[in-house]
């Protein structure tokens, strides 16, 4: 079989993966939040019964494609949204802490909710400089964007340098994908895309070369989902 050119890796039709590791890189189902929640339970809120739904579908979406393994972060909403996955190919999930999503609160108390620890103004001041400027740091209670994309790099490239020749499903979280993404297609921005829970967006890599082939493919939630949960805009 003919290694693959790297001309080729980013097409919508390569048809055999010698030489390249493919990662289906999914967004785990809706959240369970609530308005003013304590952060300890947001952070690793599982998933709601639309968010399981979500799962089961991506899950059959992917059922008759060609899966080598699957991971997860170790974050409940995202292994579940794995094992969903998994079943179908008999696989097991491995989880992989690196693959968590970025704390935004990290430095709060995280036995309070966001507009206790905040006041409403400043909450809101916040989150409207995140979605205009799209970039992490524009919260100043995160966990440092430089130590988040490091982590979360290294976890995906060490994913693809062990499965060359495979394709791998990686459940995982929003902010996670697009940060990948960002260092792929070398953006200013930390948060580029809107993905979708469930959504499916694909980068290959082959050596050092990667190419996003595609983002935030969610057509298999449509026929049930016309709307997005407001508290899980994010």
């Amino acid at each position: 079989m003919a290694r693959v050119r790297s001309v080729d890796l980013g097409s919508s039709f390569l048809s055999a993966l010698d030489g390249v590791c493919e990662i289906l890189l999914v967004r785990h189902g809706e959240q369970a939040l609530a308005s003013n929640m304590a952060l300890a339970d947001a952070v690793d809120a599982p998933l709601t019964e639309l968010g399981r739904r979500q799962a089961a579908a991506v899950g059959e979406r992917l059922a008759d494609d060609a899966i080598d393994a699957v991971y997860s972060s170790t974050m409940v909403r995202a292994r579940d949204t794995g094992r969903a996955i998994a079943a179908h190919h008999d696989l097991p999930v491995t989880e992989l802490e690196a693959l968590g999503e970025i704390h935004l609160w990290r430095d709060l108390p995280q036995e309070r909710g966001l507009v206790d620890a905040l006041g409403p103004d400043e909450l809101r001041r916040i989150m409207r400089e995140g979605n205009r400027t799209r970039r992490w740091d524009a919260y100043p209670h995160a966990e440092p964007r430089d130590e988040f994309r490091s982590r979360i790099v290294g976890a995906l490239d060490g994913i693809m340098a062990d499965h060359v020749g495979e394709r791998v499903v990686v459940a995982c979280h929003g902010g996670v994908i697009n940060g990948y993404v960002a260092h792929v297609i070398e953006s200013a921005l930390d948060a580029p895309f809107t993905v979708h829970h469930t959504s499916i967006t694909t980068v290959r890599g082959m050596d050092e070369l990667r190419r996003v082939v595609q983002v935030n493919d969610h057509h298999h939630v449509r026929s049930f989902q016309d709307e997005l949960n407001p508290i899980n805009a994010l």
